[in-house]
């Protein structure tokens, strides 16, 4: 199951990374993540929770470093992107983005009856996909 999901990410981060501007790759990044847990809300909390899990477990810890280190790999493709895109600290803006990111993915596994997915994805392509 986590190799499915480095694999996953790792087709979103590729298709992203084919596309030529970097306001191009970051939507298709927010798309594909927002979609992904708006379609199975289950899913991202099944692989946050096993994200999240202490080291001392370990029959989890293995899978818990195995997608931290593919999401730390893809951080790092991000950053790139936001370089790139001309952000005054590209590594910041990537953190910011990732952390904004993962909350709205948080509450839309939450709440996924009620969060308004079409008004966060404008809201997020207005604030992170453009230059600074």
């Amino acid at each position: 199951m986590v190799e499915h999901r480095v694999r996953e990410i790792k087709t979103v981060m590729e298709a992203a990374a084919r596309l030529e501007a970097p306001a191009d790759q970051l939507m298709h990044i927010i798309d594909g993540a927002i979609d992904n847990v708006y379609e199975r809300p289950h899913v991202f909390r099944f692989y946050l929770h096993l994200q999240t899990q202490p080291e001392e477990d370990l029959a989890l810890a293995k899978y818990s470093r195995m997608l931290n280190r593919e999401m730390a790999e893809q951080f790092q493709v991000q950053t790139r992107m936001f370089e790139r895109l001309g952000a005054v600290q590209p590594q910041v803006r990537s953190l910011y983005f990732s952390s904004t990111l993962q909350g709205i993915m948080l509450m839309i596994s939450t709440y996924p009856e009620h969060y308004p997915v079409s008004d966060i994805k404008k809201q997020l392509i207005r604030e992170f996909c453009k230059a600074d």
